[in-house]
């Protein structure tokens, strides 16, 4: 079997355009396999974020300042009259959460919380203030 010049050549330009077009088509399906995913949140979802975004900054203000807002207090309020007494809330050296009982009656003595009850009240706590502030948002 004879291989003529002319099929010698046809064989190379072929095998030239496959090694040109190689990094070009290895490019495209890496850019196709890293395409992003969307996401598409309903505007329920939207506002549930902001809401647990909203209530977490209020639960951290709560417990590091003392000066409290009208929401914030009507948090407290709330999780006053489920425990069943006035409570405070503080910050226990940046470790967590400590929860007081204001006596009123004794010239404001406080008494703390157990860690089993202060572990519930935290989890309410946080209740509490996503549902104010979904109140509040409409």
């Amino acid at each position: 079997m004879i291989i003529t010049n002319y099929q010698v050549q046809h064989v190379l330009r072929a095998y030239s355009r496959q090694l040109a077009d190689g990094p070009r088509l290895s490019r495209d399906k890496l850019s196709k396999a890293t395409q992003k995913d969307e996401v598409t949140l309903s505007a329920e979802s939207k506002k549930m974020l902001m809401v647990d975004k909203i209530a977490n900054q209020l639960v951290a203000h709560l417990t590091h300042d003392p000066e409290r807002n009208e929401t914030e207090q009507e948090i407290l309020n709330r999780l006053s009259q489920e425990f069943g007494r006035p409570l405070e809330v503080g910050s226990d050296n940046g470790n967590g959460l400590v929860f007081k009982i204001v006596d009123p009656s004794s010239g404001g003595a406080t008494e703390y919380v157990s860690s089993t009850e202060a572990e519930a009240l935290k989890k309410r706590l946080a209740e509490i203030a996503r549902a104010v502030v979904y109140e509040r948002l409409g």
